[in-house]
Formats: structure tokens, sequence, C-alpha cells
């Protein structure tokens, strides 16, 4: 009795060079991704690509040499040692740009520290653990120290520029108390109108004698009908002239080559300073107005004039209303020691921040001494003690 032979089983598709091939290419995209962390983009899980990288090269070698169940297990011991190994050696994926580095806040009050004994790193694991993050700090940190320096000479530079109450022969007239120069004009304007039209069209049937496939004779008339809607844009802020600002002890006035504005310090309902901005809302006008200083200092020295002003009762910087030379010198005193307390704060912020980073730095240096330069205190921003705490205004 003749034995039955079965058909062939089809060759799964992973078997075949195609599905081999298919593989391969996923390996090496993979392996693209796992080394993306180290070579460029940080954004990526690096735990994430090296399992894909793993299970796609172990599905290769099965297929490849058919190895059936015992190559089954043998990839899945493989993969479970290889991940214990890449959790312990791989840190998570990093965000290694300057700005990101510099937008996360640092809380100064904890202690960083690494889990190594001293000196036990070397340039195997400093590569594959701490480079990313130890060259994202440093990076951030030389944009730390240098923004710090500037803040502090700009510091200086306002409590040697604010303006003192120097009144004329006339104590009651109006006297210019401080210009700034190179001043950008800004304002809202109103934006491009978006116009939206439709047009339609219809005709009449046409009319006439059938002869074969042909209409012969009679007409028609076609019309058309065009409808469009204007939809008025939003303002657009923009700078519209440069010129500069003259404040004077009543009021606050753009001088350019354009335009003019003027805002007495009686009628301001808001004044907004943030940097080497201003902004000046006035009740007797629809729509703010504001300048764009060439430094930040002017901005400052502007902000506490006209602070200065808002303590009095009349609002004016000259013996013209209710004030006295003694009380209008006081107020800007008081203003000139407010705006100084602030930026002490903010400067004493920013470098515990900064301080703090340094902390880290340190650590790394400690267990890898060979890879990460020492902080020290060479590379701090200039002393705080530089800075006297009440300045008085000076001519």
């Amino acid at each position: 009795m003749a034995k039955e032979i079965s058909a062939p089983q089809a060759e799964p598709f992973l078997f075949k060079p195609a599905g081999q091939a298919l593989l391969m290419v996923l390996a090496i995209l993979s392996l693209g991704y796992f080394l993306a962390p180290f070579i460029g983009s940080a954004r990526r899980a690096a735990k994430t690509g090296q399992y894909l990288f793993t299970l796609i090269i172990g599905l290769w070698i099965i297929t490849k040499f058919h190895m059936g169940i015992q190559g089954a297990i043998t990839f899945g011991v493989v993969l479970t040692v290889m991940s214990l190994f890449t959790k312990q050696l791989v840190p998570p994926a990093i965000e290694t740009s300057v700005e990101h580095q510099l937008q996360t806040g640092i809380d100064p009050s904890f202690a960083f520290s690494l889990p190594e004994a001293d000196a036990s790193g070397n340039a195997v694991t400093y590569f594959l653990k701490a480079k990313a993050q130890v060259e994202a700090l440093q990076k951030a940190q030389v944009a730390r120290r240098n923004g710090l320096s500037a803040f502090h000479s700009d510091m200086q530079a306002f409590q040697a520029r604010f303006p003192a109450l120097v009144l004329g022969d006339d104590p009651d007239a109006e006297i210019t108390v401080f210009n700034a120069e190179n001043c950008d004009l800004f304002e809202p304007r109103k934006g491009p109108t978006v116009t939206n039209r439709e047009t339609t069209s219809g005709a009449r049937p046409f009319v006439g004698t059938k002869v074969g496939p042909l209409f012969v004779g009679g007409s028609g008339r076609s019309t058309s009908h065009s409808t469009s809607i204007s939809t008025p844009a939003e303002d657009i802020v923009q700078v519209v002239d440069s010129g500069n600002l003259v404040i004077t002890s009543r009021s606050a006035s753009f001088v350019g080559s354009k335009y003019t504005r003027h805002s007495d310090f009686k009628t301001l309902i808001a004044v907004n300073g943030e940097d080497a901005h201003m902004t000046f809302a006035d009740s007797k006008k629809t729509s703010i107005w504001g300048i764009s200083f060439s430094n930040r200092v002017d901005m400052w020295i502007v902000n506490g004039i006209v602070g200065a002003a808002d303590d009095l009762s009349d609002r004016r910087l000259d013996t013209s209303g209710k004030a006295t030379a003694e009380e209008i010198a006081h107020a800007l005193t008081k203003a000139s020691e407010e705006t100084n307390k602030m930026l002490r704060e903010f400067y004493i912020a920013a470098y515990a921040q900064f301080d703090a980073v340094n902390t880290q730095l340190g650590e790394y240096h400690r267990v890898y001494p060979n890879q990460v330069s020492d902080p020290g205190a060479s590379q701090k921003p200039a002393a705080l003690d530089e800075l006297t705490s009440a300045n008085k205004p000076s001519a």
C-alpha cells in the first residue's frame, strides 16, 4: 500500500531571504535609534532602542539558522541578561539643549550625589553614563556665568546712573530728569484685513431643434454673482519709529523721526516693564504705547523715576505741586533702593542655581577626575559682596 505524501508546508516569510533582509533593515534602523542619544538628539528613549535592537537581531539569528525552540529560549536568556546589564549601565535619555537646561529649575537645597566611589569612573563608563549630562551642564553653566556677570554689571550701572534731584533756579519749573537714547516706539496697529470672495454663475438651458446629435437654433444666457466678506484682523504690535524717550519731572515723552508720544504722570494708569521693554497706558488714550530700550538699565531707571512720581500726591518731581524738595529726593532714593533690592533678590536666586549646578559638576569630577574638570571658584561670576546694600542716587 503506497504511503500518502503530504503537501510541503509553506516556508515562513521570515525564513525567506526577503524576510531576513527586512529584519536586517529593521536592525540597522534600531541601531541608529539606539546610538542617537550619544551622537545627536538625546530626546529619544535609549532603553527602548536597545530592547528593539536586541529583539530584531535575535529574531534574525533564530530565523537565519533555523534554531527553533532552543534558539527562542537562548534568545530569551540573552535578552534578559542584556536588559539587566543595560538597565544598570545606560541612564534614561536626557534633553541636552542649553535652552532646556536654563529653563529647568534647580533646587539649591537638594543635595546631589553620585553613588560611585572617588575616582572610580573611567572613559568607557563616563561615555555611557555621564558624558551627555555633563556636557549639557557645562554648556548651560557658561551661559549662566555670562548672564550673571552681565546682570551684575548692569546692576552697578543702574546704581551709578540713577539720577538725583537737581532742581533749577525755579524749583517749580518742569525739568528733564532722564533721557534714554536709541529707543524704538511700538504700538498696536490694525492687521491686514482678510477677504473671502465667492462667485457663483448660472446659465439658462440651450433651447433649439435637435437635428441628429446636434441642436440647431435657439439661444442661451448666463449670469454670475460675486459675494465678498471682509474680516478685520486682530491688532498687531509692531515697531513704528525710532528716537529718544525723555523723562521730565512731570511726564514721559517719545520724540522720533516720524511720531511723538506724550503721557503725563498724573494720567498714567499702568506702566509695565519687562527686560528692556516698557508699555504706558494713559487714561487719555484708547491704546497703549511702548518703548524698546537699547539696554535694560534704561528701563530700570525709567521705571524707578515713574515709581517715585507715583508715590507723591500730585505725581510731580518738582515743587510746582504740594511736594517739597526733600520729599522728592526721598521718593527718588526710595525708588532706587527698592529697585536695588529687587535686582539683588533676582541675582541671589540665579546665583544659587549657578552654585547648585557647580556642585553637581564637582560631584561628577569626584567620580570622573580625568574626564570632568573641577568647576572651582574661578568659574563663579562676580561676587555678590561687591554690591553695596543701599546706594544713594548719584548725579
